[in-house]
């Protein structure tokens, strides 16, 4: 990449041409995905982990996998691809961030029956120490702290191969009851 430089605008980068790509496809919403409804209940995300159900578009591209899901909990691998990482070559906080949203979710799901639908009201993540590709796949595990009837509060931790936890996080979930 080379910097060009504009009057009007200042530097410009210039993608090199021989610069990677990166193309995908995903499963469709569902028509009753409003709310994410159609994740709620711990049944609907061992659908997920058994290969009968699709992972939200959202975190199929983030490229996470959820691996076991029981009652108040969730755990989560993500394996980043070269395109996840900052300028400084570690996976990129908004990724991450990404990461902890989806758990946050699946994991409010184990909690509230089926129909009950959620979405994030609040997140907040603290970066630990920066994830390094070669230290992935990170885990995501989530456990729901408290479950009311129109919110759920989830704590997240990040941790990388060695073990050591990159990033902690807290949410709230806001429930949506029919």
């Amino acid at each position: 990449m080379s910097t060009d430089h504009s009057p009007e605008t200042g530097p410009v980068d210039v993608v090199d041409p021989a610069a990677r790509t990166r193309s995908y496809s995903w499963a469709p919403l569902r028509p009753d995905a409003g709310h994410n409804t159609v994740h709620a209940g711990l049944a609907a995300l061992h659908r997920i982990i058994d290969g009968e159900r699709h992972l939200s578009p959202g975190a199929f591209t983030l490229g996470v996998r959820l691996t076991a899901a029981e009652e108040g909990a969730v755990t989560m691998t993500a394996a980043p691809a070269e395109w996840a990482l900052n300028n400084g070559g570690t996976v990129h906080g908004g990724i991450v961030s990404g990461w902890v949203d989806s758990a946050l979710g699946y994991a409010t799901a184990t909690v509230v029956p089926e129909g009950v639908g959620y979405n994030t009201l609040d997140l907040t993540v603290r970066y630990i120490r920066a994830l390094r590709l070669e230290h992935t796949p990170a885990t995501i595990r989530a456990e729901v702290e408290h479950a009311g009837r129109s919110t759920a509060v989830v704590q997240v931790k990040v941790v990388d191969t060695r073990g050591r936890t990159c990033a902690s996080a807290s949410g709230v979930m806001m429930l949506f009851r029919p």
